[in-house]
Formats: structure tokens, C-alpha cells, sequence
């Protein structure tokens, strides 16, 4: 695997991690149990764990400021020569993405954007798809932008991976291979649909895979010919679950351009996303390769 086929695309941004001991209200403020900044965004995520396992991959999407967080940004992506972020745009008078994630004990957590108003992107070019053979979006921003890069993709004979949809009349569905959908995130977007319902009505729509996650409840995987299939995701501590979702789409995309069938390569993900969940925040820590492997033992 030495030519970049994996084009990552859409958030970048500077994470502030907060592990707290609860979520502050009104009147009770919370402890904070550990304090760091981390490279974040979903697009950023999956492409570095990719690159510290030795696929190359490039990144586009959001843009930099010429500001402290994004000096910082890019320090983080010049240790991985196998990631090309020479898209990743920067501007004079123009503030970093920022994010805070807000870690509980178990895991869970919440989010707080910053500035999301004066967000800019970069559009996907030819120059950018060069050589690709996959191209991996995230719906967390508009999606315009988003639906014109798959758009692109195809008409390059890119495969299109995609995660967060959950209308069967959404424009990106033509040009999707492979949807991951979360069943937590369907339920309370989509409640009137049971989420395995709905995966089938999408996977119809737009003639494609869909595999839909639920925490630690088997992962379905329901290929383009109807074909289901499942996979139990095995038992971890769970210190931090930002960013599973994105290194599941890693270990997915590494199965693939192994060559591996979609519910093999879904393995993949799913040994990625519970390692993932075992360290605090989600590029702090890039667990490598043979941790991966290790944990597809415990399938």
C-alpha cells in the first residue's frame, strides 16, 4: 500500500478535551479531571490514525487560521509523512475551527463548537482525488459542499464512504458505496423508523451498503444485495467515546484496500473504534496497527 488512494474529508480542528466528573448546571459546577488539546474533527481523526498505521492518505476540508491553534494543527500533521494535508488551506484573520468535548466517566460525552458561523472549506478538486480510490466524508457541516466532493468522486470512479444519513430523499445517496449510520443517532433523528428498517430503505435509495452501529450492540452490516450479517463488538473499558465512530470508518477503509469483503473489513472497524474507545481523546493517542490485530482475537 504505497500510493495514496484515501482522500479524507471535511472537519478539521483543534480539540479541548475536558474529562469531567459531570456536566455542569446552573448551580454546580464541575470538577475537571484532565485537561489537554488534540487534533480533532472527523475527517483529521481518521486520516491520522490511518497514516500511524502506515496507509498513505490525504486530508482536505476544513481550513486553518494563521493563528496559534492552527500552528498547532499542523505541527501534529507534519510527524506523518504518509499524510499529504498540503490542501488543507490556511488564512491570515481567520480563526481555527475549535471544538471542547466534554468526557464523563463513562465515556460519554458532549461537544461544544466554536465559531462554526465563519467556518470555511476548501472544495474537493481534481488535484485532490488524483489517484484515489476512496473518498471518506463526514456529514458534520454543510452539505453542499459534501454532496458536490462525492459528485466529483464518482465521476473520477471513486468509492464513496459516508456516515450520518438518515433521509432516504438525501442528495448524496446517489453517489454512495458504503453508509455507516448510527442506530442511537437514527433513533432520535428518525424516530418513527426502526433503525435496521431504515438502513434497508436507504441501502435502497441509493443502491448502496449500509452498516449501521449501536454502541456496544452487535454492528449490522447489510451489503447491496440485501446480505446481512453481524458482528459483536467485544468488551472494552470504555475511557473516551469521541471519535469511535471515525476510526471505525478507518479500520473499514483499511479492510477494503486490503481487499477484504465488507463484512470482514467491517471487522476491522470494529476493532478499531473499541480500541479507540480505550484512550482519552482521539488523535492523543494513535494506537498502532498491531493493537488492531490484537483485538480482532477477541471477536
Amino acid at each position: 500500500m504505497t500510493e495514496t488512494r484515501i482522500l479524507c474529508y471535511g472537519e478539521i480542528d483543534l480539540d479541548i478535551y475536558l474529562a469531567l466528573d459531570r456536566l455542569p448546571t446552573r448551580e454546580l459546577s464541575a470538577w475537571t479531571l484532565d485537561e489537554f488539546e488534540n487534533v480533532g474533527g472527523a475527517a483529521a481523526n481518521s486520516a491520522l490514525w490511518l497514516a500511524n498505521w502506515g496507509l498513505p492518505v490525504r486530508l482536505a476540508g476544513h481550513d486553518l487560521g494563521a493563528d496559534a491553534p492552527g500552528a498547532a494543527v499542523r505541527e501534529v500533521f507534519a510527524r506523518y509523512p504518509l499524510l499529504d494535508a498540503r490542501f488543507v488551506a490556511t488564512h491570515e484573520g481567520y480563526r481555527t475551527p475549535r471544538c471542547q468535548c466534554l468526557v464523563l466517566p463513562d465515556g460519554e460525552r458532549s461537544f461544544i463548537s466554536h465559531w462554526l458561523d465563519d467556518m470555511r472549506m476548501t472544495a474537493v478538486t481534481d488535484a485532490m482525488l488524483d489517484g484515489i480510490d476512496w473518498i471518506n466524508l463526514d456529514m458534520s457541516g454543510p452539505d453542499e459542499a459534501r454532496v458536490q466532493a462525492a459528485q466529483l468522486a464518482k465521476s473520477k470512479a471513486a468509492s464513496v464512504l459516508v456516515n450520518d444519513i438518515y433521509r432516504a430523499d438525501h442528495a448524496m445517496l446517489p453517489y454512495v458505496d458504503v453508509l455507516v449510520m448510527s442506530a442511537a443517532v437514527a433513533r432520535s433523528k428518525a424516530s418513527a423508523h426502526d433503525p435496521l428498517d431504515l438502513a434497508l430503505d436507504l441501502g435502497a435509495a441509493g443502491d448502496c451498503a449500509v452498516i449501521v452501529t449501536d454502541s456496544s450492540a452487535p454492528v449490522t452490516i447489510v451489503e447491496r444485495d440485501g446480505k446481512r450479517s453481524c458482528i459483536l463488538p467485544p468488551t472494552v473499558n470504555a475511557l473516551d467515546t469521541t471519535g469511535a465512530g471515525d476510526i471505525f470508518k478507518s479500520g473499514l477503509l483499511y479492510g477494503l484496500l486490503a481487499g477484504l469483503p465488507l463484512p470482514e473489513a467491517a471487522r476491522w472497524g470494529v476493532a478499531a473504534g473499541s480500541v479507540c474507545c480505550q484512550y482519552a481523546g482521539t488523535t492523543q493517542t494513535l494506537a498502532p496497527l498491531a493493537e488492531v490485530r490484537a483485538m480482532l482475537a477477541h471477536f
